[in-house]
């Protein structure tokens, strides 16, 4: 019961942090389930997130966007089914990577992304 009560917690906040920062909080998630030991193992975690940041979750936000004319459907007309195609290869890759390699490449994104964040907040007036 303890693991279903967290995951309605951690779906709370991330959601609320997702439609705030513009992002599904897929890597929220991922490392939520992981840290609480929510499910039992990163490909569990894996497939959970994704089907956690699937259209239902994020349609909601992205309404509230396309509301106030901050959404480009041309360009999301490009990103859909391309980031679509792709999701269906890493998620075949997945199983053929070892997880250590595949928790690595998790740490060293959100590192990037951390960096760049970090610098845009700093360089913004």
């Amino acid at each position: 019961m303890k693991k279903y009560i967290l995951a309605f917690l951690l779906a709370a906040v991330i959601g609320l942090i997702g439609g705030l920062q513009g992002n599904a909080g897929s890597v929220y998630i991922l490392t939520g389930l992981l840290f609480f030991d929510i499910v039992a193992s990163q490909k569990m975690a894996a497939g959970t997130t994704l089907l956690y940041t699937s259209l239902p979750v994020t349609l909601g936000a992205a309404y509230e966007y396309y509301k106030r004319g901050d959404l480009d459907l041309k360009i999301a007309a490009i990103l859909i089914p391309t980031g679509f195609i792709f999701a269906i290869l890493g998620g075949r890759l997945n199983y053929l990577i070892p997880k250590q390699y595949t928790l690595y490449s998790i740490a060293i994104m959100m590192l990037m992304s951390s960096i760049f964040f970090f610098r845009k907040a700093y360089m913004t007036k």
